[in-house]
């Protein structure tokens, strides 16, 4: 049976608390629910307004697709957000109280995740496209910006992939990991992922473990040409 996922939530503040004094104690309530609104977690905080400009709560949660929403009903401020956890591990997850007046949405991303060895937050990963017909061990003559979020873990990655940032025919791209060397080089490593979906209502999480040896792996290789190991795999729940 899997175990659960321990969250570490940080909440950036909204601009009526970060105006409070240091000493100032203020209550946030953090609600976790499933695709049916199943409560998950419905717990409120006590929290004191401190120096800095976020709190940090943490709570513990099964596998699965979430939506987070932490709310301060005092000063008006909330955040929602959408995020999958992966059993047994540990997330940081990043979240910005915004009041009422500046509430921005995001539309629903695409979530992948997975596990990555410790070396995976060094190489500076990002996501971006190619186009279709680029060919494996070729060098790559063009990418394009995906606009995405991406979070690493000591042992694990999530990342947020909304579209192309460019007016291009989407189903002409494979999306594509780009990895920085230590000389300032760049992997670029085919991911097997159909994108973009047309994601309305909730999400599915896709998963794509990266092996353990493999940024060590990646040393070998050459830079700047497209890389298609059928290793990586993706599965969708």
């Amino acid at each position: 049976m899997a175990g659960l996922a321990h969250v570490a939530l940080h909440v950036a503040l909204c601009g009526p608390i970060t105006r409070l004094p240091s000493q100032a104690a203020f209550a946030m309530h953090v609600r976790v629910s499933d695709k049916i609104n199943r409560t998950i977690v419905d717990r409120s905080f006590s929290l004191e307004r401190g120096f800095e400009n976020e709190a940090i709560v943490e709570f513990d949660v099964p596998q699965g697709v979430y939506r987070i929403e932490a709310t301060t009903p005092h000063y008006g401020c909330s955040a929602s957000e959408l995020a999958f956890f992966i059993p047994d591990h540990a997330r940081n997850f990043d979240m910005h109280l915004q009041s009422g007046a500046n509430r921005q949405t995001d539309p629903t991303p695409m979530l992948l995740s997975g596990t990555t060895p410790a070396a995976f937050t060094y190489v500076h990963p990002e996501f971006v496209a190619v186009d279709r017909g680029a060919a494996c061990n070729k060098p790559i003559a063009e990418t394009l910006p995906i606009r995405s979020a991406i979070e690493t873990d000591q042992d694990s990655y999530y990342a947020k992939l909304y579209s192309v940032s460019q007016n291009v025919a989407t189903e002409s791209l494979n999306v594509v990991l780009k990895l920085r060397t230590p000389a300032g080089e760049f992997h670029y490593v085919r991911i097997p992922l159909h994108f973009p979906v047309a994601v309305t209502g909730w999400p599915g999480a896709t998963q794509m473990n990266i092996p353990e040896d493999y940024i060590d792996t990646l040393a070998t290789e050459p830079v700047d040409t497209l890389l298609c190991p059928k290793f990586l795999v993706t599965s969708v729940s």
